[in-house]
This record gives structure tokens, sequence and C-alpha cells, in this order.
């Protein structure tokens, strides 16, 4: 099957007719798969996918058990309104060509549906062409019947899926969710279907022909089923009123946090923290000071300025030198001195002036006066501990100043952005209003989450005496049926009710060995690594799905993070829709939303590629971003962007993606 294109008119968020080209287009030789669809919240992604659904399969495209009355009510609401005047339009339609491969000959249908308002009546048309011509003579209900038979439902579902049907499936504990689906993938919905027949066909046979005794049994036991069936139907009822109540509290309860945050609630929430956290940096910082205080006490100061600290330094070994040789030259002065008087007295004065001449230019250099001024003038003493205390601290005080100024810095960059956070937050008083709403609606919710408990342990409680009723009927109906050798046809029904519900359990334990060996392979191309020897085990019983590791240690559901319970479902979808067998189209709305970075490489990496022979991928920016793109650019066939125009309240349809650099068409 492939999808060709979807033509929407006044439908939604998107005002007059729309058309999209969801066909791969031939590319450099070869026909990727990938239609990329990208969208901000609000834009039409979802919109888009249930336009699809609707067009198809109308009323049931909403779930199951809706009511007429529901479904009028979305089609009306379905219909777009102008947010400039105010007037909503009073028709609509959804149109889907698509080619269809059965035996090997394919077909091409379009499907136009279309629906008229007038007040609250709504007037629905439901048209099917094949190959270009119109399939005339086809009630409503047969046309509906028609493209049923042609792609069943609960198959469809297992291919066109969105982001809260792959949480509903990684939430599901009790198997509900892919119980239906394995039901309806291998057609057990239509054997228990026939079991209910069967079993309708076998009382009302044999009631006329019952003694008295067991047909007020089973007259009474009737009574009880009806009865326990009419409080299984009030308590389905009660449930569906109770979900629908938590759902608009939860909106509601998400509008009462924006406006508590809005109003500082977020910063308020915070602020006994804030305190906190401002008197222990205060205190740090009251330390660091301290210890900045002690070393510039001491001798921290020198290494303030290094460069005239070795200035001063130099002067004084200069000085010190100075000093050393005019104590050299008045000590070798006097000794001269002394020689010159004892020379005279021996020496004749021609012979003493040649020698006096000659130790004179001897020792000159160190008989010269010093007459170099002195400006410090420090004893070697003082001298050798200020050289000393100087270079210790230009060499290491210097760094432990410089890391507790670093460190200071930071504490009062803190202690500055702790004072902003307290001060955004307003006083306790003026949130008290907002925050008392809140907490009223979260009271109800909690109240309203009991009660949904309730009524689902009811409908268990009223499900299991039901199915003892009728496992008495049974038992009562069999019995006459073994004592009455010419009632055949009673044999025939009641023997192939055993069959058909061994033929059931035979074969449901066969798909799910196949549905467990394809989830396997598809998790572990999709999960991290560490996660690859998970391992998934199918109780055919109840369609409870068990993990366990690689030591067979089961491993509870609620231990895995929100991205391992999302690929854990896109997997366990994945390895339904390779099973049922069916070469169906893949759409997904909005599929990374909850995925972090190593999870959503996966799955662009070895999913999308490869998940069908059409993928359309309704995305926003923030989901396939730049290097997703990149990474897909191979794969996609062809993008388009849904644009909504605040303004003019409606989307349109332009080719491209969020960036224009790096398209990938």
């Amino acid at each position: 099957m492939i999808l060709e294109q979807l033509e929407i008119t006044n439908f939604r968020v998107f005002k007059g007719n729309h058309l999209f080209d969801l066909a791969p287009r031939q590319k450099e030789g070869h026909k990727p798969t990938i239609i990329l669809f990208g969208g901000l919240n609000g834009a039409g992604k979802t919109t888009t996918l249930t336009a699809i659904r609707l067009a198809l399969y109308g009323r049931q495209s909403l779930g199951v058990g809706t009511s007429q009355k529901d479904y009028n009510q979305f089609l009306i609401d379905s219909v777009h309104k102008s947010k400039a005047t105010g007037i909503q339009a009073n028709h609509a339609t959804v149109e889907l060509t698509f080619n269809y491969a059965n035996l090997g000959v394919i077909k091409h249908y379009h499907v136009k549906r279309s629906w008229t308002v007038n007040g609250n009546k709504v007037s629905e048309c439901l048209k099917i062409s094949q190959d270009n011509e119109l399939i005339s003579n086809l009630s409503y209900e047969q046309a509906q019947g028609f493209l049923n038979e042609l792609i069943p439902i609960g198959v469809s579902d297992l291919f066109f899926f969105d982001g809260e049907k792959i949480s509903e499936l990684a939430e599901d504990k009790e198997g509900n969710i892919l119980g239906d689906s394995v039901k309806k993938l291998i057609g057990l919905d239509l054997i228990e279907k026939l079991l209910g027949d069967l079993t309708v066909f076998v009382r009302q046979q044999n009631k006329h022909q019952l003694p008295g005794t067991i047909k007020k049994e089973i007259i009474s036991l009737e009574a009880l089923l009806a009865d326990k069936e009419t409080l299984i139907e009030q308590e389905r009822v009660k449930f569906g009123n109770v979900k629908n109540e938590l759902a608009e509290l939860q909106q509601k309860i998400g509008q009462l946090t924006n406006n508590l945050n809005a109003a500082g609630g977020s910063w308020a929430a915070t602020r006994e923290k804030e305190l906190e956290n401002l008197a222990t940096l205060s205190a740090e910082r009251n330390t660091l000071q301290g210890q900045v205080r002690e070393s510039l006490a001491g001798s921290s100061p020198f290494s303030i300025a290094p460069n005239f600290v070795t200035q001063c330094l130099n002067q004084l070994e200069h000085e010190s030198d100075l000093k050393r040789k005019k104590n050299t030259s008045e000590l070798l002065n006097r000794h001269l001195l002394s020689l010159e008087k004892r020379l005279t007295q021996s020496l004749d004065s021609n012979v003493f002036q040649s020698v006096k001449k000659e130790i004179d230019a001897e020792f000159s250099e160190l008989t010269n006066p010093i007459n170099t001024p002195l400006i410090h003038d420090v004893s070697d003493t003082l001298h050798r501990k200020i050289d000393a205390v100087a270079k210790e601290a230009i060499e290491n005080q210097g760094k432990v100043i410089s890391s507790l100024a670093d460190k200071l810095a930071t504490i009062n960059q803190q202690i500055d952005s702790a004072g902003i956070n307290i001060a955004r937050a307003p006083e306790e008083d003026l949130l008290a209003k907002k925050l008392a709403m809140l907490n009223e609606v979260q009271d109800k919710k909690v109240v309203l989450v009991s009660s949904s408990l309730l009524h689902k342990e009811n409908i268990k409680r009223y499900l299991r005496e039901a199915m003892d009723i009728v496992r008495s009927l049974d038992k009562l109906h069999a019995s006459y049926i073994e004592t009455d050798d010419n009632n055949r046809a009673l044999e025939y029904a009641l023997k192939a009710k055993v069959s058909l519900a061994e033929f059931a359990k035979k074969v449901s334990i066969a798909k799910i060995k196949d549905v467990e060996k394809e989830f396997i392979h598809s998790f572990k191309r999709l999960a991290r690594k560490e996660a690859i020897s998970i391992k998934a085990k199918i109780e055919p019983a109840n369609f409870a799905v068990n993990i366990y590791d690689e030591f067979s240690n089961e491993i509870s559901k609620d231990n895995l993070s929100a991205g391992e319970k999302q690929i854990y479902a896109i997997a366990i979808l994945e390895a339904l829709a390779k099973t049922s067998g069916r070469k169906l189209p893949i759409i997904i709305d909005t599929p990374l939303g909850r995925l972090d970075s190593k999870h959503r490489r996966k799955l662009v990496e070895n999913y999308f590629p490869t998940a069908s022979h059409q993928v359309i991928i309704l995305s926003t920016d923030t989901e396939i971003d730049k290097n997703s793109l990149s990474s897909l650019r191979d794969h996609i066939s062809h993008t388009v962007t849904l644009d909504y125009k605040e303004t003019l309240g409606s989307s349109n349809v332009d080719d491209g993606y969020f960036w224009p650099t790096a398209e990938a068409v």
C-alpha cells in the first residue's frame, strides 16, 4: 500500500483547501522512503494523521465504543472556525488517494468523506472510487465495511500511531492494549465473536427443550448475568466519565501551574532553599574574607606588585654590594697607609715613589672612594630577611591570594544569583490564593484517581462474577446436551466452541512467539548498547509483557526510564507490524519527545530508514533537528512544512523543512 495524496478542506486548523503529496518521489536513481513533515505544536501535525484515519475509518477512528452522538460532535468541532470573524464553515472534507496490492494486482482507490453541518445536525457522505470509477450502489455502512475489509483498523493501529499510542503501550502493565493488538492481528477478535454467537445459538436452541427445573435455574442465572452486565456497563460509563474528568483536571492543573509559575511560584517553591543556600554562601564568604585578611596581614602584600618588589630587592642587593666595596676600600687604605709609613723608613725616596706607583696601580679599583648615596641603607641581617620574605611571597603567597580571590569571586556571583532568585520570589501570601486553587484541584485529582481505580476494580470483579455465571450456564446446557442424543446441532455447536477455544489458544501462543522474536531483534537495534541484552516474554493468558535481563532476572517497567519505555513501545509496535505480514505505510506523529540523545540517534539511524517502504514522520524542530536531518538526508524523499499563522488562525502547507540551508529535497 502507498498513500499518494491527502486533500482536506476546512478541517480543523486548515482553512480552505490543502493538498498533501504523500507518495515517495524518485530521487537520484532511487526512491527514498521518508516523507518528513515539520511543524511546531499546534501547526497541524496530529490533524494530518487524524485526517488520514478519519478518511479510512470514520467513527471507528475515534476508538471502540464511540457513540454516534460523540462522533457527530467531533465532526462539528472539526469544521474550521475563523479566528478573525468567529464564523464557522458549514462543511468539511477529507480525501485520501492510495494504491493497494492484493494477490499481486495493484488497484488505485480514492476515498472522499465529507460532511455538512446544519445547527446540531450533521449529514455525512462517504464515496469510494476504484481505478477512477466510483463504486456505486453502496450504502454508507457498506462503503465503510468495504474499507474495513480492505485495511482492518486493528492492523492499521500498528502502522498509524502517535506519541500518545506509544506512551499508552509503554505504560500498559496489564497487557490490555497489547492484547487487543494481538487479537486483531491474528483474528482472535473474530473467533471471540464467533464463540459468543455460538453461545447465543446454543442457549436459544436449548431453552425450549430444557426440563422445567433446569430451565428455571437457567432463567435465574441469565437474569443474574443480565444484572452483572448492567453493572459492568454502568461501571464502564462511570470509569469513562472519571477518565474524562481526570483529563480535564490535568489540563486545568497545567494551566494553574503555569499561572503560578508566571506569578513567581516556581521561585517561591525554592525560596526557603535559596535562603538556606544564601546563609551557607555568606558563611563561606566570611571564612574566605578572613583568610584573605590573614594573608594580607603577613607577607602577601609583597605579591601584589611583584615587579616593583623585585626592583626593590635588586636595589637592596646593589646597596649591599656598595657597602661591601666601601668597607673593603676603607680597610685596604688603612693597611696601605701603614705600609707606606714603613716603606719610607726603609727605602730611598726614588725607590719608594716607584714602589708606591706600582701599589697604587695594583689596588686603584679597590681603593677608589665610594661616593654613591645609599637609599635604604639596611643591615645585612635585615636585607637577608626582607629578601627571603619577599621572594617567598612572590613565589607562593601570590598563588594562595589568587586562589582565594577566585573562590571569593565565585561565591559572590552565587550570592548575587541567590539574591536575584529570592527577589524574584514573591511573599507566600501573594501566592496563597493561586496555590490554594492548585492544591484544591490536586486534591480533586487524588479523589478521582481513587475513584477510577475503584471503578476499574469493580469492572474486574463483575467480569469475574459474570464469567462464573457464564460457565455455570454452559455447564447446565452441556449437561442437557450430553443426555440428548437427538440434538446434533447443539452437540456440534458445543464441540465447535471447544475446538475454537483450543485453536485460538494455540494460534495465540504461536503468534506470541513470533512477536517475542521480532521484539528482541527490534529492541537490540534501537536500544543503547548497555540495554541490548533485554528479553521479553508475553503471557498468552493475559498478554502481559515481562522483561528480563541477561541473567533472566525480571525487570520492572517502573525501573525503565521514560526514553527506554518509548523504545520498548516502538519495538513492540514494529514487532507486531512485521508479524502481521502486511505491507502498509508507517505514519508516526511526534515520536521523539521523551527520548534522550542516544536513544533518539538510534531511532533516527536504525528505525526510520527501514521501518517500511513509506514512512511519514510528523515532527517538531526539536525532534528531527539539524543533526537528525543530516543523518536522514539520503533517506528523505521530500519535506513538508506546516506553518501556523497566528493572525489568520490557520495553517499553510509549504515545501521544505525548518532550515532552508539544510534542505533534504
